[in-house]
């Protein structure tokens, strides 16, 4: 058997493993230590599993995963998320469709310090579902625009998914999360546009036009400390960043040491420690099954000359880079249905990667897009696990109304996508590109 005939049995294995229900970061170690036997022999597949798994994790550059992971979940304890949800209603109260608006704004402002769509989705759901229903909003928007809003955790700084984009394809994080700023705002603003137009379009939607006595404008403005501590951890994590101040690990500890202070200043402080301790160890604990398979999987996609071979083909085939570019894109949003977003770039990176850099394509603006496709299937069946996350928060919301009620926001997304090809420099300007 040929190594690269080698290659492609090693991939077929990995999908009738994932078909068979195995959990994904055992399934990419399977099936790379299967391709690794057959193109390495047995001593060097001896040499790899013994040496493998701890010499490729015992990396500085690691360090940053649970530290964001502990900042996000202590920062989610504290209640963040209710008072960004506060201070987004008061502000945008007496607005059609304000409270959807205000959602919005909630998830943008508290994906700031989370990093994580699926604490941002059920932490805004909670709080924003039951008053959007008592004022007389449809399931399908009310549950819709915070499944969507969730969706920002994975892209506005410091978002989780760009930090393993960025491990595994070796781009700077710095750089991918100054490219993020900017289309994670326009994201945000694109969705209050749509809730605008579905509200105008269909008043019921949004319970018709507002009543009752407004809130004074110093009153709103008042209301924005509500929100410092995410201002503050968002100054000094992505400040100290982007200044050149402190390495993205060395942030990310402040991060982790600001929240923690704010926890222990809180009542209840042992329970929010337990809480982010737990839910940080367990997802980080994740995160590295997938970072250990992934790495063996490249390994023995690389042995087997497979990426390589691929990125020449693609280069030879007369397209233009765009068309190659949304042709490559196209496979990732129906990938991100039924598999979540590190799963999906720790899977395909070792394959795809070498092609985007054939193809010319700037690795931060690919990385983008790759998130972009992460957002959609995070709202889109038959996994959309923000779909989920928002029905368990809110248990009797019928889930056909939550995926019903994300279809506009999926549209949403993939003129964005468009808008970012056609328009990189919407991601390249800040990088002076």
């Amino acid at each position: 058997m040929t190594p690269i005939e080698v290659g492609w049995l090693i991939i077929a294995l990995l999908i009738l493993l994932l078909i068979m229900g195995m959990p994904i970061a055992f399934a990419l170690i399977s099936s790379a230590l299967v391709g690794i036997f057959l193109t390495r022999g047995a001593a060097g597949f001896e040499f790899v599993v013994a040496t493998f798994p701890y010499s490729y994790v015992a990396n500085f550059a690691y360090v940053v995963v649970p530290l964001f992971m502990l900042m996000s979940y202590l920062a989610y304890a504290t209640g963040m998320s209710n008072r960004a949800f506060q201070m987004a209603y008061k502000v945008t109260h007496g607005m059609r469709g304000g409270l959807a608006t205000a959602s919005v704004f909630a998830c943008a402002l508290f994906s700031t310090v989370s990093g994580s769509s699926i604490a941002t989705a059920s932490s805004i759901a909670r709080i924003a579902i039951p008053e959007m229903r008592a004022a007389g909003y449809s399931d399908r928007l009310a549950a819709g625009c915070i499944a969507a809003g969730g969706t920002l955790g994975v892209l506005i700084p410091p978002s989780s998914i760009l930090i393993i984009y960025s491990l595994a394809t070796g781009t700077s994080v710095v750089q991918l999360f100054s490219g993020a700023l900017i289309p994670g705002l326009i994201t945000a603003v694109a969705y209050v546009i749509g809730i605008m137009v579905m509200g105008h379009l269909r008043p019921a939607l949004v319970g018709g036009v507002p009543t009752g006595p407004g809130i004074p404008f110093k009153e709103r403005v008042q209301s924005l400390a509500l929100t410092w501590e995410a201002i503050l951890l968002f100054g000094v994590v992505i400040g100290s960043i982007y200044l050149g101040i402190a390495t993205p690990n060395e942030a990310a500890a402040l991060g982790a040491l600001l929240a923690f202070l704010m926890a222990m200043a809180r009542k209840g402080r042992m329970r929010i420690l337990r809480g982010g301790l737990k839910e940080g160890g367990s997802v980080t604990c994740t995160v590295f099954a997938l970072i250990i398979g992934a790495g063996l999987f490249s390994i023995a996609l690389t042995t087997s000359r497979l990426p390589t071979e691929l990125a020449l083909m693609a280069a030879s085939v007369d397209l233009p880079p765009t068309v190659m570019l949304i042709l490559i894109l196209i496979p990732f949003l129906f990938l991100g249905a039924f598999i979540d977003g590190f799963s999906m770039v720790l899977l395909t990176m070792p394959v795809v990667f070498p092609i985007v850099q054939q193809l010319g394509v700037d690795p931060i603006l690919f990385g983008i897009l790759v998130v972009k496709t992460v957002e959609i299937g995070l709202i889109t069946p038959p996994v959309g696990l923000n779909v989920f996350v928002v029905k368990g928060s809110v248990p009797n919301l019928p889930l056909k109304e939550v995926f019903i009620g994300c279809i506009p926001f999926v549209f949403i997304e993939l003129a964005l996508i468009l808008l970012l090809i056609a328009f990189p420099q919407i991601v390249l300007w800040p990088l002076g590109r």
